[in-house]
């Protein structure tokens, strides 16, 4: 935590020290030793890699750091204006957008209230063309009702019911 508060305070030292100028190329950063210092074969000859090492790193560390800052200055510095027109022209689109949708939402709701309308005028129709047939058909079956009733009732008064006499059975 310590070592990071002692970049960015460096960082910004640095900053304010430096002109907008960091080197296009980053420090190489050579593999972390893996000797041990306290071993007195090797001592000294692990020591200096070691340092170099830690050299190396704080200074491309500073170096990165100095690239962050100068892009958050490049951001800051950007013309406000640009941004504004941007932010506009996003919400004209915006905009656009929802009116086309709201178009579009009114003509299907459109589309679909005369197919509602169509559905029902259908319905209306079929109900009335069931109702006259089935007017017809109950006025042809009564019309064929009384003139079975009429023709029997002709065909029964050409009948006469004349009562034969009873043949007396003969006595003994």
């Amino acid at each position: 935590m310590k070592r990071i508060g002692f970049l960015v305070m460096l960082a910004a030292a640095l900053s304010l020290a430096q002109d907008a100028t960091v080197p296009a190329q980053l420090t190489q950063v050579p593999p972390k030793p893996t000797c041990n210092p306290l071993n007195i074969f090797n001592g000294k000859d692990c020591q200096d890699r070691i340092n170099i090492y830690n050299q190396a790193l704080q200074q491309r560390q500073r170096e990165e750091l100095q690239l962050y800052v100068n892009r958050q200055k490049e951001l800051a510095s950007a013309p406000l204006e640009q941004q504004i027109a941007d932010l506009n022209k996003l919400v004209n689109d915006q905009q656009e957008q929802i009116k086309k949708l709201g178009e579009q939402m009114q003509a299907e709701a459109t589309a679909d209230q005369q197919q509602a309308q169509t559905n029902a005028a259908a319905a209306v129709q079929a109900k009335s063309t069931a109702l006259r047939e089935g007017l017809a058909v109950g006025a042809g079956s009564v019309l064929i009702l009384f003139g079975l009733v009429f023709g029997i009732r002709k065909f029964t008064q050409s009948f006469s019911v004349t009562k034969k006499p009873q043949s007396r059975p003969a006595s003994v």
